[in-house]
């Protein structure tokens, strides 16, 4: 069995700036959307984080490769893990809370896990990993399984399905990046945001009629935070933990990801906070610990 890498401390802090940047995305979407119809905010996100690592790349040297098998696997990576689930996510917050939007991501290590024990031979399916997968997910049930039943049928309940098909595709991207030729990581996250910039900015000018609406200095400063640390300079920490670890481990932030949405929807924008979510959030946190946690013994 292949060997798995070492995990080091760069890996950990790399981890947590991106649950940080993801798990703080929901609050600034749902800030953003008042002035902000969804398709649009995507495109002025990816169009900020595409600007931002360029700016980075091209100040380091690095360029762009103009081969056109690279700009095809630029176009897959953004509609994967930029323009449809960015796009489902932000309209789903448009009927359900950003706190909820972000407990939803915690299915994501569930795809991941399944996925990764088919297509990456260094992470397959483990005794270990199925307990503290299914924990979390059993920890995302106690908080949406009651709301999702009573709103069947309802926008809440499509919006909520929105959230989780946002999650299947995330999952198909980070294995599908896992599988790509070797490339610079600020690269390959540029020519990403890129892509995407220019596949969505098309149907954003058709349906939403950007230069019709009225922004406001609130909505626009979360935008160009959501541009700048959530998508580019999330997006090349995001390629440089699928390279140095694998998609397993870069799943793990989809468990710490709801508890950051759900400190901050409840701490800053008063969302309501149930005791059944705080129960769900410490089964969420045990199911970390549980599928993460390595065995020192020799082959194992």
């Amino acid at each position: 069995m292949p060997t798995l890498p070492t995990r080091t401390p760069l890996d950990w802090i790399l981890l947590l700036y991106l649950s940080l940047a993801w798990g703080l995305a929901f609050m600034l979407i749902a800030l953003a959307l008042p002035s902000f119809p969804p398709l649009t905010l995507v495109a002025v996100r990816l169009t900020l984080g595409a600007l931002t690592l360029c700016i980075i790349m091209y100040s380091m040297g690095l360029r762009l490769p103009v081969e056109r098998a690279w700009w095809a696997r630029f176009a897959t990576l953004a509609l994967l893990g930029n323009v449809v689930p960015f796009s489902l996510i932000s309209w789903g917050e448009l009927y359900i809370s950003s706190s909820l939007a972000g407990i939803l991501m915690a299915l994501m290590p569930i795809n991941v896990m399944i996925l990764a024990h088919f297509f990456i031979a260094s992470e397959p399916m483990s005794p270990r990993k199925v307990v503290g997968f299914v924990m979390g997910f059993v920890g995302v049930l106690v908080l949406v399984g009651t709301e999702a039943l009573s709103n069947l049928g309802g926008d809440a309940f499509w919006a909520q399905m929105a959230i989780i098909a946002a999650t299947v595709f995330y999952s198909v991207t980070s294995i599908y990046t896992k599988r790509l030729p070797r490339l610079s990581v600020l690269v390959a996250g540029a020519g990403t945001l890129v892509a995407g910039s220019l596949l969505l900015w098309p149907v954003a000018l058709v349906v939403d009629r950007p230069w019709t609406l009225e922004v406001t200095w609130g909505p626009l400063v979360a935008v160009v935070i959501l541009g700048v640390f959530s998508s580019g300079l999330a997006n090349w920490v995001y390629f440089t933990i699928v390279q140095r670890q694998g998609p397993s481990f870069l799943s793990m932030i989809n468990y710490i990801i709801p508890v950051i949405a759900f400190a901050a929807g409840v701490g800053f924008l008063s969302e309501a906070a149930s005791a059944d979510r705080y129960i769900a959030l410490v089964m969420i946190l045990l199911g970390i610990a549980i599928s993460q946690r390595r065995r020192t013994t020799a082959g194992i």
